[in-house]
């Protein structure tokens, strides 16, 4: 193609000899095991080559002559190298394909080119890796002890070119093997397939209180000349087991707890694995063993005292926890409802059994009373319910409480009798006391008149009746209840004369004591009554008789009524009875 036979070996001989080299830099080029490479041939630039050459170094001093290309002929010229064969392809921009590269091309190739009389080469160097599998533990340990360096385990990585590098991470943080208690040997094996198989044995010293530890393997390969890829094992878990130094004594819902409650006792211990079985004691007296829970249900004061707990293989390990049971027992005096007469004596009292101070009232209604609560004389109005409230102070929870109800009883008493003009009626009101309520019975010459509605107050009840009398009557109150009774009469005028000024029967209060001060006081205040009204006839008669004399004196003529009338005024025909007074 233009060149003379001669020419062409003389641009071999130069090839062959050297002469006028000029050298390129020499550039690199990664692939993985098993890709296809391409080297691009630097020394083309330099102008059109004639020829092409790719050698390959064998030594430092020796190339391997591989493939050459006459770019003017397309004569391609193959060694027929047995590693290269069938895995070259020569390109006409001087390039070189390596199919399936394996790490037995990890070399410098050279490219030189022909360009005139001058000779041009460059150089690329194939740097090979192989990914290598993910790393595992193994052989690894069941447990680690505190205080004691011992073997993890074993971190593998296989296939691997060049030989990674391996790291250790605690808790996912990398572990710094210059640390104490930290020891790490790496052992690296060329396989069959010129890979290497990486070993990395940990050995470490937990401390006390670890518990729980995770460690992972970490495998660093080459991808580039500044790129680096890293493949990561899975966990492992590990526990670090330390012995028992201190026992922990719980007590739910606390160490003061309330009378009635249910209380749980949990021992543990600092160790691990802690301690499963447990001996629970108190005041030094063995209550439950080989249990990790002690359960007290509904506590007493009985319950008080010192627990403690230890575990079965180290009795002389204890933790010792005081409970105290709150207690409040409350009594009262009289215990139960009870009934007195009226003017008897009676005493109210508190009692209180409890782990503490306390604070006890007596109430009734809404009024606080001294304790011992103490009447020397009953009246109605001591009747009703007594409570003694009991609180435990520091412990509000803890309150107490009992009632009983005090009946003041007696026979009936008409303490008023009262009459009144109303509407052209006359009303009598009676107003009895007495406990159980007393059953009022009205009377008007024998017969029994209709009553009006009852008011209540207290243990009195005032009965009501009204009356038109045509004619003088006598009206009797009676009161019966199962204590007795009493009773009471009054006059009254018929309606046709004017009544005289109401009058009023109001007993003095009595002395409950004495029995007979009801049916005496009754009798003395009827004949004082009897007595005051034939007084007042007389005072009238007298008065009548002068009005009359003057009357007839001044006048003939008749102003206040013929003598007919003022005799029957003087007569005053009235009823007179026991206990009744007349009008």
């Amino acid at each position: 193609m233009g060149a003379s036979r001669p020419g062409i070996v003389q641009r071999l001989l130069i090839l062959i000899l050297g002469m006028g080299m000029q050298v390129q830099a020499s550039t690199t080029v990664t692939a993985m095991v098993g890709d296809n490479v391409t080297l691009t041939c630097d020394s083309k630039k330099d102008g059109n080559p004639y020829m092409v050459v790719w050698k390959v170094g064998v030594t430092e001093n020796q190339k391997d002559q591989l493939i050459s290309l006459i770019l003017v002929k397309n004569e391609i010229t193959d060694s027929k190298n047995s590693r290269y064969n069938g895995r070259l392809i020569l390109n006409t921009d001087c390039s070189l394909n390596i199919l399936n590269v394996g790490i037995q091309d990890a070399k410098m190739f050279f490219c030189s080119t022909v360009v005139e009389t001058d000779i041009h080469e460059s150089s690329v160097f194939i740097n090979v890796y192989n990914q290598p599998s993910n790393p595992e533990i193994i052989q690894l340990a069941p447990f680690l002890v505190a205080g004691k360096l011992q073997k993890v385990g074993q971190c593998v990585v296989k296939d691997s070119y060049p030989a990674a590098k391996i790291s250790w991470q605690y808790n996912f943080q990398n572990l710094d093997i210059n640390k104490p208690g930290v020891v790490m040997d790496n052992d690296s094996t060329k396989n069959n397939k010129g890979f290497f198989d990486i070993r990395s044995t940990l050995e470490y010293m937990p401390k006390r209180g670890e518990g729980k530890i995770n460690f992972t393997c970490q495998a660093t390969y080459f991808e580039g000349l500044v790129r680096s890829m890293t493949n990561v094992s899975s966990p492992v878990a590990m526990f670090v087991h330390y012995n028992t130094s201190k026992i922990s004594l719980q007590v739910t819902p606390a160490p003061d707890v309330l009378e009635g409650s249910n209380v749980t006792l949990s021992c543990s211990g600092d160790g691990y694995p802690s301690p499963e079985k447990f001996t629970f004691t108190k005041n030094g007296d063995e209550k439950a063993v080989g249990l990790a829970h002690y359960e007290l249900i509904n506590v007493t004061q009985e319950d008080t005292g010192e627990y403690a707990c230890s575990p079965l293989e180290n009795p002389d390990l204890k933790d010792p926890v005081n409970i105290t049971v709150h207690y409040l027992a409350l009594t009262m005096t009289p215990s139960e409802n009870i009934s007195k007469m009226v003017g008897e004596n009676i005493t109210l009292e508190c009692f209180v059994e409890s782990s503490g101070t306390t604070e006890v009232t007596l109430m009734k209604k809404n009024k606080a009373n001294q304790n011992p609560f103490v009447v020397k004389s009953l009246q109605y109005t001591h009747s009703g319910n007594y409570t003694c409230h009991a609180k435990l102070k520091g412990v509000n929870e803890i309150k107490r409480e009992k009632s009983i109800i005090v009946r003041v009883e007696g026979k009936p008493r008409i303490t008023k009798l009262t009459k009144k003009v109303v509407n052209n009626s006359k009303v009598i009101s009676c107003v009895v006391e007495g406990f159980p309520k007393p059953v009022v019975k009205w009377s008007i010459n024998g017969s029994s008149p209709k009553e009006e509605s009852i008011k209540d107050k207290r243990s009195q009840w005032c009965h009501k009746i009204t009356v038109r009398p045509s004619e003088n009557i006598t009206v009797t109150c009676t009161a019966i209840n199962n204590h007795g009774e009493d009773q009471y009469a009054v006059n009254l005028t018929a309606m046709r004369f004017k009544e005289p000024m109401d009058e009023t029967l109001e007993q003095d209060p009595l002395d409950p004591k004495d029995n007979n001060n009801n049916s005496k006081s009754s009798n003395s205040n009827q004949a004082k009554v009897i007595v005051g009204v034939i007084i007042g006839m007389l005072i009238a008669a007298v008065i009548a008789g002068l009005i009359y004399w003057l009357y007839k004196k001044k006048s003939k003529t008749s102003e206040r009524g013929t003598a007919d009338e003022i005799k029957k005024i003087n007569k005053g025909e009235n009823n007179h009875t026991s206990g009744s007074s007349a009008v």
